[in-house]
């Protein structure tokens, strides 16, 4: 089974319902954090059945009113518990039917460096919680964390030296990757064309010590400018 995440710009449209929902069979997907779904919290009941019938769902739009950030999983595989539910992310457990337990945080940044600093001192604050059991970080954090990460320019600014510093500080390390270079594009050519690694999973050290053998792949963008995560879970 697969756990996933995509910013899918928006799931009003009910040709992309279509979309996401071949994505989940392809990919056997049983846990998904939807990123900037647009979905207006009296559709989202309708969008969810619409996509996958059966599943539960849960998201932040208590905290968002423009849900940042929804969860949906396949209750014959899996339980999702939130544990932590703010703008920027939601934080819980999975928890397979054999009773293993996993930690999963989906990601959406705000595009503002200021407002994304509450997203770092969350992951702080997971981090600390979740230490003594597997932890992942997926989704769209808004910020690229190196040079190489952009097609076109390679400096350095103070985003992403707050990212990286969040990302130490977390003790977080990147998933090794497959897939698309470049998570995000503006979709244009020649010399308008944008290219940038704003999507990724990070893992912190009980998760590759129990799940070593993981790895994040990332598709095309399909109906989005982001590319959506799968990442494969073998639980042992």
């Amino acid at each position: 089974m697969s756990v996933a995440a995509w910013n899918v710009r928006g799931l009003n449209d009910p040709s992309k319902h279509n979309e996401v929902r071949h994505f989940i069979i392809s990919n056997s997907i049983s846990l998904f954090g939807l990123l900037e779904s647009r979905v207006n919290v009296n559709k989202l009941d309708k969008v969810v059945r619409n996509i996958c019938n059966k599943w539960l769902y849960t998201s932040n739009h208590n905290v968002s009113l423009s849900s940042r950030v929804f969860v949906a999983w396949n209750p014959s595989n899996l339980s999702f518990v939130p544990v932590l539910v703010i703008e920027q992310a939601i934080h819980g457990h999975a928890i397979f039917t054999d009773n293993v337990c996993i930690h999963v945080s989906f990601v959406y940044g705000l595009c503002d460096r200021d407002a994304r600093k509450s997203l770092w001192g969350e992951l702080s604050h997971c981090a600390d919680m979740f230490r003594n059991e597997p932890w992942v970080v997926l989704g769209d954090f808004n910020v690229t964390r190196f040079g190489t990460e952009h097609a076109s320019i390679s400096m350095i600014t103070k985003a992403m030296q707050d990212f990286n510093k969040a990302v130490l500080t977390a003790e977080l390390e990147d998933l090794t990757r497959t897939g698309c270079l470049y998570k995000w594009n503006n979709r244009k050519k020649g010399d308008e064309a944008i290219a940038k690694k704003q999507d990724r999973a990070q893992g912190n050290w009980k998760w590759f010590k129990s799940l070593g053998d993981t790895y994040a792949h990332f598709h095309p963008p399909r109906i989005s400018d982001h590319s959506p995560i799968t990442i494969q879970i073998r639980v042992r």
